[in-house]
């Protein structure tokens, strides 16, 4: 049958443990003029980062999920990944009770947007993470403040983080039960250890992908 990609299982086929990370990285540098003056730049839109670390595995687990990292051909296959720590909302544990919703509407800003088609009263809670598909990237943005639909399950705008990008279109599905990213991994990340005799750990690390 062949290996599907973007692969949807490499953050599901095992357990992970700490230490774990899910950050947004801001492409930026400070430049000093000759009078002493600092300037921030930016280099880009931030892209979120992770890194993972297995539990412990049994050998023949370990070299079982090894196999599956081996198949994302290094740098050059994609993934689905996600927070660790918010998988799903965190007012719908699992997404029970939750909608997903539709974009409908993104402020001349880029950095607020609104969501129709969620079930009354449902609630987006800061540091809660959603995504949905752009022409062939996929958008992931983190709420930074809470709001709530209103009967017709629409919100308000709300601030999110990244801005939104060119490219979106309204009307577009928006996965807040399961939100996730596309990622590459990062080189040279991969690093499997033996931690005894029968058992062993994965640890990687894996960048957002945006063409």
């Amino acid at each position: 049958m062949g290996v599907l990609y973007p692969r949807t299982d490499i953050l599901t086929l095992v357990g992970f443990s700490p230490p774990f990370s899910f950050d947004l990285q801001q492409r930026q540098e400070l430049s000093t003029l000759a009078g002493g003056k600092t300037i921030g730049k930016d280099m880009g839109p931030p892209l979120w980062v992770a890194t993972y670390t297995t539990e412990e595995l049994r050998n023949d687990d370990a070299v079982d999920y090894q196999a599956v990292i081996n198949s994302l051909d290094g740098v050059t296959r994609l993934f689905e990944a996600f927070d660790l720590r918010r998988a799903s909302p965190r007012a719908y544990p699992g997404g029970v009770g939750a909608n997903d919703g539709v974009l409908r509407s993104v402020n001349a800003n880029s950095k607020r947007l609104s969501l129709s088609g969620l079930t009354a009263g449902q609630i987006i809670s800061r540091g809660d993470y959603m995504s949905f598909n752009y022409g062939t990237n996929r958008a992931l943005h983190q709420a930074m403040e809470s709001v709530a639909a209103n009967g017709s399950g629409t919100t308000p705008e709300f601030e999110v983080r990244p801005f939104v990008r060119s490219g979106f279109s309204l009307s577009a599905l928006v996965s807040v039960k399961a939100p996730r990213g596309l990622f590459t991994l990062l080189p040279g990340s991969v690093q499997p250890k033996q931690t005894r005799d029968k058992f062993g750990q994965i640890s990687f690390s894996a960048g957002q992908y945006i063409e």
